[in-house]
């Protein structure tokens, strides 16, 4: 009897082996057609939504959803694609908790696109509550409050980003316009130095340090009018 309870037993653990590797498969699968949906969107974006469309209605799920909400964005819709990122974010099928951060940080990239920076800082904010440390929410928030003319709380979340991803260049880009806005030109000099040295080829970047070297220059003038 115990012989025959093994025995038992051992189909049991077979299949579920063979499930879990079929999972696994599954998943590997859905990852590579989401990775081609959103390059389709480069392509043809009209037609990548469309099959986003029927991937979804096959149950392509979390990937099949935010494919149709990236093509949305492609075709202009801003706001429908960051409604659409904003409900995935907080659904029970977003998956991970990065996931759902990064969803919700997308949401906001897309509302301050469409110059809604108060929706953008409640989907930054979700994406924060979900994810603490979750760098690209932070930048978001601190780029609704810079729309805001919020400078202070745009600096502090920037430092915060900055603690959890000290050499994130484009954290530190934006922290430089902020305390630049600020009038806190030193500081402001060196964080757009270091964001400089870090990512030497963004013209976003070069161009605000010659700002912040002008207004440097006008100050110290002004400080000294007649050297």
């Amino acid at each position: 009897m115990r012989f025959r309870s093994v025995l038992y037993i051992l189909p049991v653990l077979a299949t579920g082996f063979a499930i879990s590797a079929n999972a696994a498969d599954l998943t590997a699968e859905f990852d590579a057609k989401h990775k081609n949906c959103l390059e389709q969107i480069a392509v043809d974006a009209d037609l990548a939504y469309e099959d986003a469309m029927v991937w979804r209605s096959d149950g392509g799920g979390r990937r099949a959803k935010h494919c149709e909400a990236m093509a949305l964005f492609a075709l202009g819709h801003k706001e429908e694609a960051a409604r659409r990122l904003d409900k995935l974010s907080k659904s029970k099928e977003a998956g991970s908790k990065d996931l759902q951060a990064n969803f919700a940080a997308e949401a906001a990239d897309f509302w301050l696109l469409a110059n809604k920076p108060h929706k953008a800082y409640a989907s930054a904010s979700h994406g924060l509550d979900t994810l603490e440390n979750h760098t690209g929410s932070r930048i978001a928030r601190a780029r609704a409050y810079a729309l805001l003319e919020r400078y202070d709380y745009a600096e502090i979340d920037l430092t915060s980003a900055l603690v959890f991803d000290p050499d994130n260049a484009e954290a530190l880009r934006y922290r430089a316009d902020a305390r630049h806005q600020q009038r806190k030109l030193n500081d402001a000099k060196t964080d757009i130095e270091k964001a400089l040295e870090l990512d030497p080829t963004s013209v976003e970047t070069a161009l605000l340090r010659g700002r912040i070297n002008e207004a440097i220059r006008l100050a110290e003038t002004s400080a000294n009018p007649q050297e």
